[in-house]
């Protein structure tokens, strides 16, 4: 469902909801609630360009993501 060249812009507009779980789970993510640094660097950031900027786990990140969004969705 969710694959690593997913952009982080794409990613929480489709599911706004993981913004909070994000930053609870890495203090990285706090910096994409600023408008500008969203629109910019979400706009072309990947998800596997924050896993590695964030010291995350890619496989891990992403099972966890998932895991939500199907929690929400179901």
């Amino acid at each position: 469902m969710i694959n690593e060249d997913i952009k982080i812009a794409d990613l929480l507009t489709q599911y706004p909801f993981l913004m909070d779980l994000l930053i609870e789970r890495n203090k990285v993510f706090k910096n994409l609630q600023n408008p500008i640094v969203f629109k910019t660097v979400g706009k072309f950031a990947k998800l596997k360009d924050v896993s590695k900027n964030s010291g995350e786990n890619l496989e891990e990140l992403i099972a966890f993501i998932e895991n939500e969004i199907r929690a929400r969705t179901d």
